[in-house]
């Protein structure tokens, strides 16, 4: 169990040594794609050390051959100054490895504590679980993150931020020497992320070497030491980031200059077409009241647990609202089920692709398709040919990396499942795209072409509710920005008035900033 003091003074902070962990030559060939290619770097004791590249990299890949998850083709691991190469997770892990994954990997029926320990019980007896060690226990690591969670939830009952949260508690628990942390704040927000980042500089100070991935280049700069870039499956180049820019790494990341994304905001010109008035479903969102615009843009920001997403469902049928009013098109709808949302013109991405939008066994193109199978359907059958030109439409429309139609879509990266679930919904040809969290765990060059695809859809007509907790993202895309605060809207602001301040001091306090209110 983690006893680390919060802070040390400088004096005892160590400083990186020799290498902990040597990655010689290693490749990785998966069906139709070639993940890793001859990858070679160091990784230094006690380092923060960064490993950045677009989505298709090989960043996550390479992560999972240290974890123990694949074997590499070709090529050794050097750990700890001993040649491993490890059969299963749990070798690893027996090693001082350990990885929060960016796709979560929780026992969702199970309680909060459950998870934490779940191969770690503490019992009595040899036999039976200790339920109040596992309690203490779940609740001091708890204190080390700062977070207040009841350890008796069950994990299923939990936002998507929040469970992220407890991968990391796993994590910490097992006391690793080498931490892995794949997109870990990719569905955090400030906050909730500034306490993150103090976790990990205890960790370092304290000894811990962590391999951090993100594409988040202001954290990675701020955080990190070292900077290993990636780029189709290939080890470009590895420098202390003391040593070099943002722009840089950018240019290192895409092969290319990539140009800021920035959306001039528009007074929308079109009707409203979509109205909520009074949404309220006990205990987690009440008196919501807010509408969108043809050609408009609405962000929704606030911080873990504030009801964003929760309301999102509210609207789009998968968890019916207890009172309110919903108006699309003028007119007043009642949604009970998300098929009859769908039907009316709304269509909603979810911010969990793995479990609630993509059947990750299955293709592409099956993914695509999936949600416009009613508008295919020739009598009892679907027209295969008209199938096939509408997944070629979004497909290109996308620019979704696949080598056929019939790959299966979880060996896509991460950055191209994000496309075609985008596709899925916007092949229903909605009126209304509602989307919670659309670049998470995505490369910027990924996220500039999600941007620019938003941009044409709100020329096209299409009114889009952004749920965000990316603030830079909230302040590029948005026309106007709605913040909520433990279920209730807190303020809006016009883009042109909006700052990442006043958007926080309304997520977190829920006054204006400077009003005097207390």
């Amino acid at each position: 169990m983690l006893t680390l003091s919060r802070e040390l003074p400088d004096a005892l902070l160590p400083t990186p040594m020799a290498a902990i962990l040597k990655i010689h030559g290693i490749s990785k060939h998966f069906p139709g794609v070639q993940a890793l290619q001859d990858v070679s770097f160091d990784v230094e004791e006690g380092a923060i050390h960064a490993v950045m590249g677009e989505n298709g990299a090989g960043k996550s890949t390479l992560m999972q051959v240290i974890a123990g998850v694949h074997q590499p083709d070709s090529g050794e691991l050097e750990l700890f100054g001993e040649k491993v190469r490890f059969a299963n997770p749990a070798e690893a892990q027996a090693k001082g490895v350990a990885i929060v994954y960016q796709e979560l990997n929780l026992a969702q029926n199970l309680s909060i504590a459950e998870n934490i320990f779940l191969g770690l019980e503490p019992r009595t007896g040899r036999v039976f679980l200790d339920r109040a060690k596992l309690r203490e226990g779940t609740l001091k690591v708890f204190e080390r993150l700062g977070i207040h969670f009841d350890p008796e939830s069950i994990v299923r009952t939990l936002t998507v931020a929040q469970q992220q949260l407890i991968e990391i508690c796993k994590s910490l628990i097992r006391n690793p020497r080498l931490l892995i942390l794949d997109e870990p704040t990719s569905s955090l927000s400030e906050v909730e992320s500034a306490i993150l980042f103090q976790v990990i500089a205890d960790l370092k100070a304290h000894g811990v070497t962590v391999l951090y991935i993100s594409h988040r280049l202001p954290e990675v700069f701020s955080l990190c030491q070292v900077l290993t870039v990636l780029r189709d499956g290939k080890h470009v180049r590895t420098v202390k980031t003391s040593e070099t820019t943002e722009a840089e790494a950018v240019r290192m990341m895409v092969g290319r200059e990539l140009l800021a994304f920035h959306r001039t905001p528009v007074e929308p010109k079109g009707e409203v077409v979509l109205r909520v008035e009074d949404l309220t479903r006990k205990g987690q969102y009440e008196g919501v009241t807010f509408d969108v615009r043809r050609g408009e843009i609405v962000a929704m920001a606030g911080l873990i647990g504030a009801g964003r997403t929760e309301m999102a469902l509210g609207i789009f049928g998968s968890i019916p609202p207890d009172r309110g009013q919903i108006w699309l098109n003028g007119k007043k709808a009642v949604f009970r089920q998300p098929k009859h949302a769908l039907s009316a013109g709304i269509a909603y991405v979810p911010e969990d692709r793995k479990a609630m939008g993509l059947v990750l066994g299955a293709g592409v193109g099956t993914n695509i398709s999936s949600a416009a199978l009613r508008r295919l359907a020739r009598g009892p059958f679907v027209d295969r040919a008209a199938e096939n030109e509408l997944i070629g439409t979004y497909v290109n429309r996308l620019r979704v990396r696949t080598p056929s139609f019939d790959q299966r879509t979880g060996l896509l990266s991460g950055g191209n499942q994000q496309k075609v679930l985008l596709a899925k919904w916007l092949a229903v040809q909605p009126a209304v795209l509602i989307v919670d969290e659309p670049t998470r765990g995505v490369d910027i060059g990924t996220k500039a072409e999600i941007y620019a695809l938003f941009n044409e859809l709100v020329q096209e007509g299409i009114g889009i509710l952004v749920i965000s907790s990316d603030l830079p993202e909230v302040l590029a895309l948005a026309d106007r920005i709605l913040i909520m605060r433990h279920g209730r809207l807190t303020g809006e602001l016009a883009r042109a008035d909006a700052t990442e301040g006043k958007v926080m001091h309304l997520a977190a306090l829920g006054t204006a900033e400077g009003n005097g209110e207390k």
